[in-house]
C-alpha cells in the first residue's frame, strides 16, 4: 500500500513533469545561439551594410 494517497500521486507526477519539460528546455537552449534573452540586442559586424531601405523586389502593392 502506498504512502500517498491518488490526489498526491497526482499533484506529485504534475509537479515531476513540469520539472522535466523545464529541464528538456534548458538542455536544448543552454548555451545555443537563441538563447539569447530580451533586451540582449547582438551588434552587427562594421563591415555589414545596413538595411536602410526596405527589400521590394518581387512585391507588388496591389
Amino acid at each position: 500500500m502506498s504512502a500517498l494517497d491518488p490526489d498526491q500521486i497526482v499533484t506529485l507526477a504534475e509537479i515531476l513533469l513540469v520539472l522535466a519539460g523545464v529541464g528538456i528546455l534548458w538542455a536544448v537552449y543552454h548555451g545555443s545561439e537563441s538563447a539569447e534573452l530580451p533586451g540582449e540586442a547582438t551588434i552587427p559586424p562594421p563591415g555589414e551594410a545596413d538595411d536602410a531601405v526596405p527589400d521590394t523586389r518581387g512585391r507588388t502593392l496591389q
